[in-house]
């Protein structure tokens, strides 16, 4: 089940705005990916926080975010987000005073023929669950395709930029309940140092006791999660990782370039990865999926928003992450926000929405692009972010003087000779491309004055 289309009405920096995503060409081969970038403020994680609220329930604890977005000059706002399967699922969140918000549940689905069911009135047939367990609960059963067993055909997950991955000081000897769907949505709370180190310790602790029964095909499906993982990383950041569970102390710990190193002690970028996959991959192992038995958790059907994914990755990282990402989850739907050109123009088959700001201070888009991989950084920066200078600011206005000075030379004022020239010789000090540039011009110069002046 994939999202074609997002409405918004007073939430955020957004009075009105309609998005449309279309499909990718290569549909079950690679992710469908939707990137959203702008200038600060101009709404990238509102977008993700409404679809976010539209998923889990506009009553669900972690996904509170979307009130904060609440546009408070307008009593109301208004989110609806449309499916493939023609489900609709809408919200409107009203000002009751300064601090509070509440909605009035309109939640409601299409199928084919239509019926509509709005989720007061579901509600009241089914008030043996919670309304927050019903929201919560309703996407995931309302039109899956059940064919009589327990289980699920769709999930949803979001992360923040903001993740960490710290060392636990000793490992628990049982395992950890896990709710696949907890904080799911939440971006700020959806990864747990502790529950991720220890499910996959978990992971490995049953393959050894499978192994010293002789029973490789279990100990080989217990191992078959951690290595995917592991392969995942690797594809990413281009070192060699493995997990590595020691009994003195009694912990797990990552074996990187085969050095044996703490989590504590990892680059940044590097937690943040590990925290992000091994979190989602935990996850859609965890959940009971209709034919549980006979798909890949990799090709799971899924919607993934990832908020800020470049936030401490080096550049080399940012270039890689969404194409592998895009490359092992062929069924998934992933929506990204980003500042970063790298990953802009990292993936092929995907579509990018730039998003600027009116004088008013009201967000629009300002235009959808496909994805950039082939163009260069420099015109990446220019089309989709409109940074169009290639050099610091000092640089960019000596470069501006430079113009200015050759062109009244160039309408026959020679006094500006010998201030040119030396403006030339400070701004080449620079470095190589800088000389490239200005010695070019130079050379140029010299030829159409019939001087020498380099």
């Amino acid at each position: 089940m994939q999202i074609e289309k997002l409405h918004l009405e007073n939430i955020g920096v957004f009075d009105n705005l309609d998005l449309t995503f279309q499909p990718c060409e290569q549909a079950g081969k690679k992710a469908d990916i939707h990137i959203f970038t702008g200038t600060n403020g101009s709404g990238k994680s509102t977008l993700l926080y409404a679809l976010a609220g539209a998923l889990a329930g506009p009553f669900q604890q972690h996904t509170h975010l979307i009130f904060q977005r609440f546009h408070h000059a307008n009593p109301k706002a208004f989110v609806e987000v449309l499916f493939e399967n023609h489900q609709v699922i809408n919200y409107t969140l009203k000002k009751c005073n300064k601090k509070s918000y509440f909605t009035d549940l309109p939640l409601i689905t299409h199928d084919n023929p239509p019926r509509y069911l709005p989720i007061r009135h579901a509600y009241a047939s089914q008030n043996q669950q919670s309304v927050e367990d019903f929201i919560n609960h309703f996407l995931r059963d309302q039109n899956a395709p059940h064919d009589g067993k327990e289980g699920t055909a769709f999930a949803a997950f979001a992360y923040s930029g903001n993740r960490s991955l710290n060392s636990i000081d000793q490992l628990a000897l049982e395992e950890l309940e896990l709710d696949p769907y907890d904080n799911a949505l939440s971006f700020l709370n959806t990864t747990d140092s502790k529950q991720i180190i220890q499910s996959i310790a978990a992971q490995k602790m049953k393959q050894a006791i499978e192994l010293t029964k002789n029973n490789q095909k279990r100990a080989e499906q217990y191992y078959a999660v951690v290595q995917t993982l592991e392969k995942v990383i690797q594809d990413i950041i281009g070192w060699e990782i493995k997990f590595n569970l020691e009994t003195q102390p009694f912990n797990l710990f990552l074996e990187v370039n085969q050095r044996i190193l703490e989590f504590d002690v990892l680059p940044d970028g590097l937690k943040s990865i590990i925290s992000l996959l091994a979190d989602l991959i935990r996850r859609l192992d965890k959940i009971e999926w209709i034919d549980d038995h006979n798909v890949n958790v990799l090709e799971r059907h899924f919607i993934l928003l990832l908020d800020e994914i470049d936030i401490h990755l080096h550049p080399a990282w940012q270039r890689s992450i969404l194409p592998v990402i895009q490359k092992i989850f062929p069924n998934a739907q992933i929506f990204v926000s980003t500042h970063s050109p790298f990953v802009v123009g990292s993936v092929n088959d995907a579509y990018v929405y730039a998003f600027k700001l009116t004088e008013k201070g009201v967000s629009i888009l300002d235009k959808v692009e496909p994805s950039q991989a082939g163009n260069s950084y420099s015109l990446i920066l220019e089309e989709i972010f409109g940074v169009e200078e290639s050099f610091d600011e000092e640089t960019e206005r000596q470069f501006r003087q430079f113009y200015q000075l050759r062109d009244d030379i160039m309408h026959g004022d020679d006094n500006k000779i010998v201030e040119w020239q030396q403006l030339a010789h400070l701004m080449m000090a620079k470095g190589i491309e800088v000389t490239d540039i200005i010695g070019t011009e130079l050379r140029q110069m010299s030829r159409i004055l019939g001087k020498d002046l380099s």
